[in-house]
């Protein structure tokens, strides 16, 4: 059961990450409209993620365990900060691509990417041993 819902997590980020990212950024032509529906597909993401690496937790505790959650927590917190980037940039639509705020957003954008990806790396390497 613990290597299930492990599994299901592993595969949320990858989905998350690698395709809904993609096809939002990609397809939409409003960078912003994109940013606010994969905000929101995030947030709904975090609270089933907690409950899912919690549950592993309790079930079977392990240092793998807790660096997931840590993972999660800081991406948790890179969240509420781009959340507060965001808002004080506006719309990204409207700022030039060489402004420095927006080159701000983007880095915490991409990090937050990174730990999802180190996230799901920890997983699959849960899964494996």
């Amino acid at each position: 059961m613990v290597k299930t819902i492990v599994g299901l997590y592993a595969g949320e980020i990858f989905a998350i990450v690698f395709i809904v990212s993609y096809v939002l950024f990609r397809k939409l032509e409003s960078k912003n409209l994109a940013g606010r529906i994969y905000g929101q597909i995030l947030w709904r993401f975090y609270k089933i993620a907690i409950l899912e690496l919690l549950l592993v937790f309790f079930l079977n505790i392990s240092l793998y365990t807790f660096f997931m959650i840590l993972g999660l927590l800081a991406n948790i917190y890179l969240s509420y900060y781009t959340k507060s980037l965001k808002q004080s940039i506006g719309d990204i639509d409207k700022i030039d691509i060489n402004d420095p705020r927006r080159g701000k957003f983007r880095k915490v954008s991409k990090a937050s990417s990174f730990m999802l990806i180190l996230n799901m790396i920890l997983a699959i390497i849960y899964l494996l041993k």
